[in-house]
């Protein structure tokens, strides 16, 4: 590389990089990292001289090249960007600092809805339904999963899992959401149903001759045949349509 080329490369790579308006308050932000260092400390450091550093300053008579902009930003510790243009975070991690941005309670409502949970465990819990329980707390889901999975947002409820009996796919203390609109059992899905005063979680299949068999996905537990003549003393609660778990 001959002499002139590396002089034109050296002109290049110290041209100005940012857009005027932002280089235009470059001084007032400099002095305000000057505070009271003197200027030829601060000219030393940054590597110019300091009447080079006294042109950059109010009212700017001069623009700092981008590799002086380099210099004083590595030397004050303050983001390359802010220096130059003023936009975003000063410090050199503080955007990792910013809380999260907060949404307003319209927001909210239109991306989620809030499912009531109750205190009832399903598999050898007891209690008939869940009117007249009480809500202990209450689970977000989008809107966009509950459109998709076609359920009325007014028939959800959470329920906890007791036992082993659905393990691997429910094991005990998950949460269960609940779709209360959907009470005709399909095969191979997993319903929670009442029998006497007792709620299960089971798989549901189809008998031929009316009946229903319950399936645990835990094949030490045996499958439950309901004959035909037993089928009015079950009561299909609701279709699990989700399955909240720990790790």
């Amino acid at each position: 590389m001959t002499y002139k080329e590396r002089q034109l490369m050296n002109k290049e790579s110290n041209s100005v990089a940012f857009d005027d308006d932002g280089i235009a308050t470059f001084p007032d932000r400099l002095k305000g990292l000057i505070e009271n260092e003197s200027l030829r400390k601060f000219a030393l450091a940054v590597g110019i001289s300091e009447g080079g550093l006294r042109k950059y300053l109010p009212p700017g008579r001069s623009k700092p090249t981008f590799d002086k902009l380099v210099a004083i930003s590595r030397y004050k510790n303050v983001n390359i960007e802010w220096l130059a243009t003023g936009v975003g975070p000063m410090m050199i991690g503080d955007e990792l600092k910013q809380p999260p941005a907060s949404i307003t309670n319209a927001e909210f409502n239109e991306e989620f809805i809030l499912v009531p949970g109750y205190h009832i465990q399903v598999s050898t819990g007891n209690g008939a339904c869940f009117q007249g329980e009480e809500v202990k707390r209450h689970l977000a889901f989008r809107r966009k999963y509950l459109k998709y999975r076609q359920s009325n947002p007014d028939l959800l409820a959470v329920v906890f899992s007791k036992g082993d009996s659905m393990e691997p796919t429910i094991k005990d203390n998950d949460s269960l959401l609940i779709d209360l609109g959907c009470t005709e059992p399909k095969d191979g899905k997993i319903f929670v149903v009442r029998i006497g005063d007792d709620l299960y979680a089971k798989r549901i299949q189809q008998l031929v001759s009316g009946g229903l068999v319950l399936i645990s996905d835990n094949k030490e537990y045996r499958e439950q045949v309901i004959q035909p003549d037993e089928v009015n003393q079950l009561q299909v609660i609701g279709q699990v349509i989700w399955i909240g778990k720990d790790v």
